[in-house]
């Protein structure tokens, strides 16, 4: 099988994939949510404890620290994929975008693109 019917069998999957009804497509996500849910819950209540914030407003600053973390961690996803062979256009599918939009959604997958330390590298280095 040649790479681009590889692509076209991605892109098909992906289409039948977004094609799902959407109880189908959250059952993929469900648990990883409820996991990342109880996770941001329990880290806005040590928030609370150490700054006296409202349960409110440590679990929105808790939970914006997440989106922005995950949307570096997309990103890396993003290049991953592309340094594995995946094709830009199902890049971008699989991220919900437009293909035409690939590099505005994904400028680190420019030829050219600067390659600075992310958000993403951050957090894992405070791992180690």
């Amino acid at each position: 099988m040649g790479h681009m019917s590889d692509n076209t069998t991605q892109r098909k999957a992906l289409q039948q994939l977004e094609s799902e009804p959407s109880e189908e497509r959250i059952a993929y996500y469900r648990k990883p949510f409820m996991v990342l849910w109880a996770a941001i819950q329990e880290a806005s209540s040590e928030l609370q404890d150490d700054y006296t914030l409202s349960p409110e407003l440590s679990q929105l600053w808790v939970g914006e620290q997440i989106r922005q973390v995950s949307d570096s961690l997309v990103d890396r996803l993003a290049e991953i994929a592309v340094a594995h062979g995946e094709s830009k256009s199902n890049v971008a599918r699989a991220a919900n975008a437009s293909p035409d939009n690939v590099i505005r959604r994904f400028p680190r997958l420019k030829a050219d693109a600067a390659h600075d330390r992310t958000l993403i590298d951050d957090v894992l280095d405070s791992l180690e």
